[in-house]
This record gives C-alpha cells, structure tokens and sequence, in this order.
C-alpha cells in the first residue's frame, strides 16, 4: 500500500484518542455510504453529514457516565479504490478505558460488512 497522511487532527498524547487509516477496495460514494450506515447501526447520537468534503462527524455518548466522543471519519478517493480516515476521541478526561479503540474497530468492521452486502 502507498504511504499516506492520515488527513484528520493528530490525537493528543493523552490516550482517550485513537486515529486510524484503511485502504479499501471500494470507490469513494460507495465507503462514504456504509461509514455512514456504519455510525447509524452503532448508534450514534448525532450525525452530521458534509458530502462536499466527504467528510462525516458524529457524536457517540457513553451511556453509563454521559460522556460524549467525537467522531471524525474522512473518505479520500485513491485511484478507483478510496481510503478512509477515522479519529474518535474523548471530550473529558484522560483515560477512556480503551473505548475509542474499540468504537473505530467497530466502525471500520461495520463499515467493511456493509460493502461485502
């Protein structure tokens, strides 16, 4: 796979933040469409769509403590294929408890499944 820049804000160094890159074998509409079914089937609080960027925010909530994380998700187009950038993280606090890590797992797992249908 080429080199590339994850195109997102760089996560700070407390750990309540993960950033990741994937390469995927779909066009860019076609990966911008399951990240997005992918944020509405893990629940996300609040979405919020800007197709002239290709770009998704959304807003989870922590449901025991009330807490909410940010999540940024970036679709590039790379020759007929696309790569998407995800980032979640935490507004409060310093530790998450491993949280983000598995939200952007679950998303990208999501994600994927949704272009294998």
């Amino acid at each position: 796979m080429p080199e590339i820049s994850n195109l997102l804000p760089e996560c700070p160094s407390t750990p309540n933040c993960v950033r990741k890159t994937v390469f995927l074998e779909s066009d860019s509409s076609q990966t911008f469409d399951a990240a997005k079914a992918a944020l509405e089937k893990l629940g996300a609080e609040e979405i919020n769509i800007h197709s002239d960027q290709n770009k998704i925010d959304a807003v989870f909530k922590i449901p025991i403590f009330g807490y909410r994380d940010d999540v940024s998700i970036l679709i590039q187009k790379q020759d007929a294929k696309s790569v998407l950038f995800i980032r979640s993280a935490s507004r409060e606090g310093h530790w998450d408890i491993f949280v983000n890590g598995i939200r952007v797992k679950r998303i990208i797992n999501q994600t994927k499944k949704h272009l294998s249908n």
